[in-house]
């Protein structure tokens, strides 16, 4: 597979001339633009690399989610039943607006934290843009999740809600890009990180209200709420399908956190990429 992919790629770079614009600097919009096509090779490996040796190919990336999201809700609407007066919606429709978003949150996350050790064998034979590996997951998880998104939106929340869910989707995806190069500079350099990634995003799953209303977190823990992003990231999306009040302190929130990372996470990747090769 991996022989396969260097071939792709060596092929499409010498098309490209990336030799001499891989050190090219610039915001991450840069690379993307001027390497559409290989970006588009390594999305093809990707998804190959995933689905290999499967009946179904590359169906499974969709099938997957969407039926692991058909079984949450078969549970909790035909089987549990869950009931809070105090929801509009129900509790199905709480739950689910906030799982989703997560689930694609913390796939991106984890993956973030490999991706750049998993392609190590083809950036490090030539001359290649290192900051278009860690937008793979992000494209493919973002893909997936805004279909099935807009289909538990449509179902909950009619038209509206399903077209509004797919601009929430995108603004999490451009949210979470400094986040997802910060975590590709920690798997490369602390390894530890991928063994306790799980433990913590967890932990974070279980003090974010997705499972249970806000009312219900405890006195001596409602801080927790202020200064989670999660927190205001599923509660924006309660808004968006569930039609719970949008606080708009949250939204700010998020904005300041995106703007404090971009610039300099940015920069500290391009400073560490010749390390990155090194390391690996």
């Amino acid at each position: 597979m991996v022989g396969w992919a260097c071939r792709g790629l060596r092929a499409v770079m010498k098309i490209h001339k990336l030799n001499g614009s891989a050190r090219g600097r610039g915001g991450v919009a840069h690379p993307v633009y001027r390497h559409v096509e290989l970006l588009r090779v390594l999305l093809a490996r990707e998804i190959t690399a995933r689905t290999s040796g499967t009946v179904l190919g590359a169906s499974w990336m969709l099938l997957q989610p969407a039926l692991q999201t058909a079984a949450i809700w078969f549970l909790l609407q035909v089987v549990l039943r869950i009931r809070f007066p105090e929801l509009q919606g129900g509790f199905t429709e709480y739950y689910l607006a906030g799982m989703v978003p997560w689930l694609m949150l913390s796939e991106i996350m984890l993956r973030s934290l490999s991706i750049l050790q998993e392609y190590a064998p083809i950036y490090q034979r030539t001359a290649f843009p290192v900051a278009l590996i860690p937008l793979l997951p992000p494209i493919l998880s973002g893909a997936i999740y805004i279909l099935i998104y807009l289909v538990v939106a449509a179902m909950f929340g009619g038209s509206v809600a399903a077209a509004s869910s797919v601009i929430y989707m995108l603004f999490l995806l451009v949210w979470l890009l400094p986040v997802i190069y910060l975590l590709a500079i920690i798997g490369v350099f602390i390894r530890d990180a991928q063994q306790i990634a799980p433990f913590i995003l967890t932990m974070v799953l279980y003090l974010t209200p997705i499972f249970y209303l806000p009312t219900a977190m405890p006195n001596w823990l409602a801080w927790w709420l202020l200064i989670n992003p999660f927190a205001h990231i599923v509660g924006i999306a309660h808004a968006v399908i569930g039609g719970q009040p949008l606080h708009f302190g949250g939204l700010i929130g998020l904005g300041a956190i995106w703007l404090i990372l971009a610039y300099p996470t940015w920069r500290m990747f391009r400073r560490v990429e010749p390390m990155i090769r090194e390391a690996l």
